[in-house]
């Protein structure tokens, strides 16, 4: 057997907090951060790139560092679903801004643009607050050179 999909998750931090984002036009959705699928032949670097960069707009990381490969299950609609995720750490520079909206212009699914509202929040506290088990591999931010987290 294998995975359903491939995934891509980014934990981007910045001044010691993680971007995350909210969907606010469906507030049921839990808080995610950057990532999506891979596409067919597209290696796991490539598309935590790409997936960055559509999702938030903002200009593709320097360097992003692997950080681990884990495999998620789930239940949607009564079947087991199973994706491969794998994490990257983007440690961005410079100046950013508190919160700012963006389009995900090509969502997975199909359909119209998805508006996302991205914000900072302290490790703790995603730690409590992110979804679908997007946490897991926050522990791993620790282990990291930089930044200090």
């Amino acid at each position: 057997m294998k995975p359903d999909a491939h995934k891509v998750l980014i934990y981007a931090t910045w001044r010691e907090q993680l971007l995350v984002f909210d969907e606010p036009d469906f507030p049921e959705i839990d808080l995610q951060v950057p990532g999506g699928t891979m596409e067919p032949g597209e290696s796991p670097e490539v598309a935590a790139v790409r997936e960055f960069v559509e999702e938030t707009g903002l200009a593709p990381p320097a360097s992003l560092l692997p950080l681990a490969t884990q495999d998620y299950r789930f239940t949607k609609d009564g079947r087991q679903i199973w994706h491969r995720r794998h994490y990257f750490h983007a440690q961005l520079s410079g100046e950013q801004k508190e919160t700012w909206l963006h389009f995900e212009m090509t969502p997975d699914g199909g359909g119209p643009p998805i508006r996302f509202r991205f914000f900072w929040l302290s490790v703790d506290e995603a730690l409590r607050r992110l979804g679908y088990g997007m946490e897991d591999s926050l522990g791993l931010l620790r282990d990291c050179p930089s930044p200090r987290v």
